[in-house]
């Protein structure tokens, strides 16, 4: 399909290729880089100098959510510039000086001010905003305290360095709201990796920049419930302080906590307890029976603790993927009243429990979509988060079963991250932009980019150019491109103006359609995977496996290539990005996994290859010839060396990439795959040097078949011999 059009070798070499930095900036200073991008733009040649003596005019009267917005405005100067600029609060704008005058729309000596620069104020709804950067001066003015502070988020991307404690604020007129009321992203709590309190305050600050107001938690066991112990005893979890520090800290940066815990299914981390397992469908299984008289109250009991700690609006009470639901205790239940009535039933009854905590209900509506008889039955106040995660030509069946039922439509794609080394990209784009463009033909009011850590081992960073592109089709009224958007990238995200970076994320990403296709591949064909994490854990000499290395061998050299290149231009260019660069090092680790993914293929073929010919000169009088190819296959260079001493380097960097933003205690279980795996390769050289040693001592060597060995290629001095 031709969606995307990426062609590989254009690719390839946009990674390379050496853009100079004063030509970015050129660039840069004739179009703003903004994302996401403003509903109404005009461009002025003329910008704003920052210099020593500006001020900050906050115009009076000021909520505290106001002075936060100045002072994250005022820390983005300092950052820049090296200076602090001091914030007033005054009661009418100065005249005659270079400031930067803040407030609302209500406030009628702004709007004076704003029509004098041309920018009409009328008609901005709420978390709109108008900005105006003329030379004499910079005005902001928000509908509300969300709509200025999301004027402060576009100003500091118009914020340009130019050196020696100065700057520049890009000459722009702007009138801008959202698409979208709600706007968010989740982090999954629930497989595996736990951000620490740090990296979640990290989350709220960067979606809040891109004018999010949500972020979801992923809760199964998440949540320490006093009383309770066995919950969240095997897990990493936050502690009912620290959620109500986060509370209070995203509160700053208009970005919403909404708890999204599972009521009916994905509850077997804590039905696998005995405490507990008496409630499920099945022993130990993962669903609640919906006949058992203890699941409501099992149920207050954590939403006695657990509400209070999160003010938000709206509680998401899960009930996806009910599958054993009818398999086992509600069977006779499900067969006499069908699946849809009992589902329906179990889910009213936790609907009007939360409502009893003046909460909005959210679901997953997964089961409706597959059950639509029972739509006309659900509660009419439910808000339905509609999923489904793989690219289709339209998205009108997850849409169109709720349009006109009375429930408020929530559009839930995903950054397709899960069990992947590097994101799908193109898959994450497709369904972001057209799910959320079909959304909002059916009236849809928010948006969830879900991210999911299914194989527990997935870090959050390479998520995020995902959740900001979702960030920009939320807001944007129309369906941004993929083309426009990489454009202002790596500006927007890294305050790099030269986008270098974006092309080296994109043709990592894009090794997922070239795995797919075995072999260079310009267009997304609307599948999914390719740079699987399965991949890197197998034996690639198991008959199991040989069947994916000989299909991914043709292209191992161009894995490699493209990584490494990738590798190379975030490394160097890390050092001009003055934000986020823990993403970069996120994806400077991907990039050295699938190198060393692409050089496993290759060795498997090298050593069939050495093997073989050793194979073949065993009954040579001189030995030479047998003795390097097995040093070629296990010594100081040898290719199972190689393959060892990369995965002990990659388990370091991983450990030190987790515990820059998780906590540690799931970290083990991930630790030890790359254990396992260095085992792997130390029990082959130990093999192989047996072999050796008992070659020298006469025996004969056994078939390179017997071995797991590939075919020799053409390449082998054996195969090649008449």
């Amino acid at each position: 399909m031709q969606y995307f059009n990426f062609p590989f070798s254009r690719i390839r070499g946009l990674c390379l290729a050496a853009l100079t930095l004063c030509g970015a900036a050129a660039a840069l200073a004739q179009q703003p880089m903004l994302i996401p991008q403003p509903r109404q733009l005009r461009v002025e040649a003329a910008p704003f100098l920052v210099r020593s003596g500006l001020e900050i005019d906050l115009l009076s009267p000021a909520s505290p959510q106001d002075t936060f917005a100045a002072r994250n405005l005022q820390k983005e100067l300092r950052r820049d510039t090296g200076l602090d600029f001091p914030i007033v609060t005054t009661l009418s704008a100065p005249v005659g000086k270079p400031v930067i005058i803040m407030g609302r729309l209500n406030q009628p000596s702004l709007v004076s001010l704003l029509r004098q620069a041309g920018l009409d104020p009328q008609g901005i709804p709420a978390q709109g905003y108008a900005l105006s950067v003329s030379p004499s001066r910079v005005l902001v003015a928000g509908h509300d305290a969300a709509g200025l502070f999301y004027g402060v988020q576009t100003l500091r991307q118009l914020l340009v360095p130019t050196g020696q404690g100065e700057a520049k604020i890009l000459g722009a007129q702007i009138r801008d709201w959202p698409a979208l009321r709600y706007r968010g992203t989740q982090v999954d709590l629930a497989r595996g990796p736990v951000p620490k309190l740090a990296y979640l305050k990290l989350i709220v600050r960067t979606i809040a920049a891109f004018k999010m107001n949500q972020l979801y938690l992923y809760m199964e066991d998440s949540f320490r419930v006093k009383g309770q112990p066995l919950i969240g005893v095997l897990s990493d979890t936050l502690t009912q302080h620290d959620w109500k520090v986060l509370v209070a800290y995203a509160a700053h940066y208009h970005v919403d906590l909404v708890p999204a815990t599972e009521d009916c299914g994905h509850l077997h981390q804590i039905l696998r307890f005995e405490e507990y397992s008496g409630m499920a469908e099945r022993p130990h299984g993962f669903v609640l029976a919906p006949s058992d008289p203890r699941d409501i109250g099992f149920l207050k009991s954590i939403y006695a603790q657990l509400l209070p700690v999160f003010p938000s609006s709206i509680y998401h009470v899960g009930c996806d993927e009910t599958f054993e639901l009818g398999l086992g205790r509600s069977k006779a239940l499900v067969q006499q009243e069908g699946y849809g009535k009992v589902y329906v039933d179990y889910l009213t009854k936790v609907y009007h429990l939360v409502r009893s905590y003046n909460k909005q209900v959210m679901f997953w509506g997964d089961i409706a979509v597959e059950h639509p008889d029972m739509i006309p039955s659900l509660p009419k106040g439910l808000i339905v988060a509609s999923w489904v995660y793989s690219a289709h030509k339209s998205y009108a069946r997850w849409l169109k079963p709720f349009a006109g039922t009375g429930m408020k439509i929530f559009i839930c794609p995903w950054t397709s991250n899960t069990s992947l080394i590097v994101p799908d990209y193109e898959e994450a784009a497709y369904n972001i932009r057209q799910f959320i463009a079909d959304g909002k033909k059916v009236g849809a009011i928010g948006t969830d980019i879900t991210v999911w850590n299914d194989d527990g081992e997935t870090l959050y960073g390479p998520n995020w150019w995902s959740i900001v592109y979702g960030a920009a089709c939320a807001w944007e009224p129309g369906n941004p491109s993929v083309a426009r958007f990489n454009r202002k990238f790596d500006w927007a995200f890294f305050r790099d103006p030269n986008p270098r970076l974006v092309n080296a994320i994109m043709a990592l990403g894009h090794l997922n359609e070239v795995i797919r296709a075995g072999g260079p591949v310009q267009t997304y064909d609307m599948k999914r995977g390719g740079t699987d994490d399965a991949k890197f854990w197998h034996n690639p000499f198991s008959p199991l496996w040989q069947p994916e290395v000989t299909k991914t061998l043709p292209i191992a050299s161009l894995i490699r290539m493209t990584a490494e290149k990738a590798y190379t231009v975030m490394v160097q260019d890390r050092p001009l990005a003055r934000r986020h660069t823990g993403l970069l090092r996120d994806l400077e680790f991907a990039a050295l996994k699938m190198d060393a993914l692409g050089m496993r293929y290759q060795y498997v073929q090298e050593i069939s290859n050495r093997y073989d010919d050793a194979y073949g000169h065993q009954n040579d009088r001189a030995w030479r010839q047998t003795g390097n190819d097995f040093s070629d296959i296990d010594s100081t260079n040898g290719r199972l060396q190689d393959l060892r001493d990369y995965t002990t380097r990659l388990e370091e960097i991983y450990r030190q990439r987790w515990l820059s933003e998780n906590l540690p205690h799931w970290l083990p279980n991930m630790l030890q795959l790359y254990d396992r795996n260095s085992r792997l390769w130390q029990r082959l050289i130990a093999k192989y040097n047996d072999l050796r040693v008992a070659y020298y001592r006469g025996q004969p060597l056994p078939t390179p078949e017997s071995l797991g060995l590939l075919p020799a290629s053409s390449t082998s001095p054996a195969a090649a011999k008449p």
